[in-house]
């Protein structure tokens, strides 16, 4: 699916969250930012939390945290909505009924029952299998695979190892969902900044039975996702030069070029000139050696001469073209940020090898992404503060990791960022999602975070009920 076909998110409702406040939060889609204010207590981050958990078919909060409905509104005019058994369990393994509905036009077309309870069907797995290791409330280290399982993953993956006896006991099966709710679920697409941002942990085998879980600075990750995107990138912009070179002679010689006016000529070489030195600028394009072009010389070329530069014009502006959208994403990332920091910059380092001495293959963790300090001093990613590291993190997800009509969930931006930052957030934000044409859902506490923006706020009801 394109994804610019993708459903986007108009409404959200939730009905007796915590068995206290109902909330219903509409969109802001003209502007594609929506700030939720609130006090502490009132579901703001766990309002994300469900939303995320709903569009990715994650059942086991819906069946830990205390609601009667929940519901997302899209602007097809279609309505999906969950609903509980609102009787507690009696048991540890009794099964807290949820139900999934369709509506379109306001009428319910498809129902479907999820009864179970999967997370303590996940706890019987982890049980009975001993390389499984719980790591979070609702995630799980697979050491054979070194994966990390979600409950819904668990139960996919090891029904199958514990007894049939206890299996039914618990009608113990995966969870499968309708074609109509995987169709559904595959037209919306979520991804979630929660407030740890700037650590994660990964699995990584020490020996080779057990693996320990390593702590990895994501602003590591995030330069080496960059170096391969500029790899690829780079790769794609040969294969085009090489292409056009190849067929330069044949295309040439085929008579089928409108030569291009002196003047044009020039208008157009200036414009790549100007190309050229903005990718140069930002660190793509690294030509070496200059070879300045006289656009005086444009005015005495015969014919031939002109179909000629002509043709070099259009071939050239087509080869730019491959760098022209990871240009227009870098370009803002290192604006945004390095007009923010002191002391500090924030540079592209492509991952040239035949440009560099013989070095350790592990050192190319920060290629993609160089942070220097005073008199070009090269500094780690990970010696950058927290508020710095928060900055780019969340910057670089923005613009490199989040696809069109994606509603992005970010908690708390606020955190680690000093007032002054707090306040350049909403304006850099907006300049991002205008690019990245995605749209996104803030919880936030901080005043300086909306500024003058009230007209994006969404308040929590307040009231118990």
């Amino acid at each position: 699916m394109n994804d610019t076909s993708l459903l986007r998110v108009k409404n959200i409702h939730v009905d007796g969250l915590f068995g206290l406040f109902n909330h219903s939060v509409e969109m802001k889609l003209d502007e594609r930012v929506t700030i939720l204010h609130g006090p502490n207590g009132v579901g703001k981050t766990m309002l994300l939390q469900m939303v995320n958990a709903f569009l990715k078919g994650q059942y086991s909060l819906f069946q830990k945290v205390p609601f009667k409905r929940f519901a997302l509104e899209f602007t097809d005019d279609s309505k999906v909505e969950l609903t509980t058994d609102q009787n507690e369990p009696t048991t540890k393994h009794a099964k807290k009924r949820l139900i999934f509905y369709l509506f379109r036009q306001g009428k319910l077309v498809e129902e479907h029952d999820v009864s179970l309870d999967v997370l303590s069907m996940a706890e019987d797995i982890e049980s009975w299998v001993p390389w499984l290791r719980r790591v979070e409330d609702d995630l799980w280290l697979d050491e054979e695979s070194t994966e990390f399982l979600s409950a819904e993953k668990m139960i996919s993956s090891y029904q199958d190892e514990i007894p049939s006896r206890m299996r039914s006991e618990r009608s113990m099966t995966e969870p499968q969902d309708p074609r109509w709710l995987t169709e559904w679920r595959n037209q919306v697409m979520v991804y979630f900044i929660e407030t740890q941002r700037f650590l994660r942990f990964t699995p990584e085998s020490v020996h080779r039975f057990r693996p320990y879980l390593r702590t990895v600075f994501t602003v590591l990750d995030c330069a080496r996702d960059l170096n391969r995107r500029i790899n690829d990138t780079m790769a794609q912009y040969g294969q085009q030069s090489q292409t056009l070179d190849q067929s330069f002679p044949q295309r040439l010689l085929s008579k089928g070029v409108t030569p291009l006016s002196a003047g044009a000529l020039k208008e157009k070489m200036e414009e790549l000139d100007t190309n050229r030195s903005k990718l140069k600028e930002i660190g793509l394009l690294n030509e070496q050696q200059e070879y300045p072009f006289d656009t005086n010389a444009l005015d005495r070329l015969d014919e031939t001469q002109q179909s000629v530069m002509t043709l070099y014009v259009d071939d050239t502006v087509k080869k730019l073209a491959e760098l022209e959208d990871l240009a227009r994403r870098t370009r803002l990332l290192l604006d945004n940020v390095n007009r923010k920091f002191h002391h500090k910059q924030i540079r592209i380092d492509r991952d040239d090898r035949d440009d560099r001495d013989d070095r350790d293959d592990r050192d190319d963790r920060e290629h993609g992404l160089v942070a220097e300090g005073e008199k070009s001093k090269l500094l780690p990613l990970n010696k950058l503060s927290s508020g710095e590291q928060h900055e780019l993190v969340l910057h670089y997800d923005l613009l490199f990791r989040v696809s069109p009509n994606t509603l992005v969930l970010i908690d708390e931006p606020e955190l680690s960022l000093h007032v002054t930052w707090q306040k350049r957030f909403l304006p850099d934000l907006l300049e991002i999602v205008a690019m990245a044409k995605c749209d996104v859902l803030i919880a936030t506490h901080s005043p300086f975070i909306v500024g003058d923006r009230s007209d994006l706020m969404v308040g929590l009801d307040v009231e118990p009920l």
